[in-house]
């Protein structure tokens, strides 16, 4: 049995009309309906025309990508919604309706030659390969050339000319992950912008098959990359600085912050720093010590003897580096005792807990918390928090890697929530859609300006909501977007520990 659904659709014809505009429907709604059957409804129930693209109607071809509710869908896929908003792509021309003109997309396919490319007769030789040294570029052949992908990274959003795109990236590491191809597929991906893409996962939730685009593809480029070219001096620069000053800035004394706290080296619970933290955000550091001896708990901290977590070893491709990093502090921990390692920083959190076990599966790690656990834990201990801080209206940044990696949404939220007279109000791209602040990737470090210019685009998310107060969890989104923000005083961005410790 039918019930009756609306859908507003974005009516546009690039010949007659100087402005798009939007039309409502009704749809004769059933059980499994689809976008595409509520678009064909439309069309035979009221004679409404609209253009769309469609093919095969089985997720196979990816022609018929629209944006559904601001989101880019699949209508072939994607059940529909009462009251659902339907529009064109963007960034792409529209030539009428939900159509839009490819031509860009197509070229650029054109520009990369994603075929197989030899510098020899292909007729002339014998093609083998086994099953193993296929599979990754099988995997990245999944790809359906949506254009999903495009809408939703935030570097796109800044031009085509900084990276081409995680879609084209897939295809050129389909290349560079074929053995029978042979034309310089790893150094083209460099080209078109590799190590500019802030690796914040926006493509893989997107993506309809489901690619793991940010470690299967820009992740396994990067190494390559760095085995078979020059490596760049910034990227250079901080695996040097890594290796010799345990950060990598290549900044002296990071544990200084620590002074005349009487933090023990070694116990059973150990405060993990981090190394923009120790060396950009001290008075955080002592106020998340303060606040977790409130809580009752007292922490150990490795001082000269905490390495970096090697997140940016990882993050440009340097996947040796990392298991050695990684082996090196999984043994600090061990010899150290530790059971529970607390950390404030997204990039650490989502290192020791996601990628330690799977580059190294048989490492033993203590568990690991993010403080905003902790203080969602143990907030009850610290009795009834009101609001001190000046401002009233805050917003949420959420991390890419303590969100969309670590699916840590709801903690950051309760520690907010537990301050009354604090109004959160939330961005339009928000949670599991967050906008990356721009400094993940290892682009903060490398392409310092291209973070920037993402992160501008953030703070102008976060002033639409009438908020004076960016609250962020991640010390590396927190120096990103106070970097953003120089040239205005409108904002105040803080870490979470900072808000909790302002409130008490």
């Amino acid at each position: 049995m039918s019930s009756q659904f609306s859908i507003k659709v974005l009516r546009y014809d690039s010949r007659l009309d100087n402005e798009p505009h939007y039309e409502e429907y009704s749809v004769d709604h059933y059980e499994s309906m689809r976008i595409s059957h509520a678009i064909d409804n439309v069309n035979l129930k009221h004679g409404a025309n609209i253009a769309w693209r469609l093919s095969c109607r089985e997720f196979l071809c990816g022609i018929c990508t629209v944006m559904a509710n601001g989101k880019p869908t699949l209508a072939c896929k994607a059940p529909v919604e009462n009251g659902m908003v339907l529009e064109p792509l963007p960034y792409f021309p529209v030539t009428k309706d939900l159509v839009i003109d490819r031509d860009i997309a197509e070229r650029r396919f054109q520009e990369l030659r994603p075929w197989l490319n030899r510098d020899d007769d292909i007729s002339q030789i014998e093609m083998k390969a086994s099953q193993s040294e296929v599979l990754p570029a099988r995997e990245m052949s999944q790809c359906l050339g949506c254009l999903a992908c495009l809408v939703v990274c935030p570097v796109i959003k800044e031009g085509w000319e900084t990276f081409v795109g995680p879609m084209y990236q897939v295809h050129l590491a389909k290349s560079a992950f074929n053995p029978l191809d042979t034309a310089k597929r790893v150094a083209e991906a460099a080209q078109y912008g590799l190590f500019n893409c802030t690796q914040c996962g926006a493509c893989t939730d997107i993506c309809p098959k489901g690619i793991n685009i940010p470690e299967k593809a820009i992740g396994q480029l990067r190494s390559l990359f760095l085995g078979e070219e020059e490596i760049p001096p910034s990227i250079k620069e901080v695996t040097d600085n890594i290796g010799r000053k345990s950060n990598p800035f290549g900044k002296e004394a990071k544990w200084h912050w620590a002074n005349g706290l009487d933090l023990p080296k070694t116990g059973d619970t150990v405060l993990f720093a981090g190394c923009l933290s120790s060396l950009e955000r001290g008075d955080t550091l002592k106020a998340a010590v303060a606040l977790l001896r409130k809580l009752g708990i007292e922490v150990a901290y490795y001082a000269d003897d905490e390495p970096c977590c090697g997140a940016p070893l990882l993050n440009t491709g340097n996947e040796e580096r990392f298991r050695e990093n990684a082996r090196d502090l999984a043994r600090r921990f061990q010899a150290g005792g530790a059971r529970t390692v607390i950390t404030g920083c997204a990039e650490c959190y989502k290192v020791l807990t996601l990628d330690y076990p799977k580059h190294l599966p048989t490492i033993e790690m203590p568990g690991v918390k993010h403080i905003s656990q902790v203080i969602t834990e143990a907030k009850d201990k610290l009795g009834v928090l009101r609001r001190k801080m000046p401002e009233t209206r805050i917003t949420y940044h959420d991390p890419c890697r303590l969100g969309r990696d670590c699916g840590i949404y709801r903690a950051p939220r309760e520690v907010i929530g537990a301050v009354k007279g604090i109004e959160l109000c939330e961005m339009a791209k928000t949670g599991a859609e967050s906008f990356c602040c721009g400094a993940g990737g290892g682009v903060k470090l490398v392409n310092n300006d291209l973070a920037i210019a993402l992160g501008k685009e953030r703070i102008k998310q976060a002033r639409e909501t009438g908020s004076s107060v960016i609250v962020s969890a991640c010390p590396w989104c927190e120096q990103n977007l106070i970097d953003s923000a120089r040239d205005s005083d409108d904002l105040r961005i803080m870490d979470i520990i900072d808000f909790i410790a302002e409130n008490l």
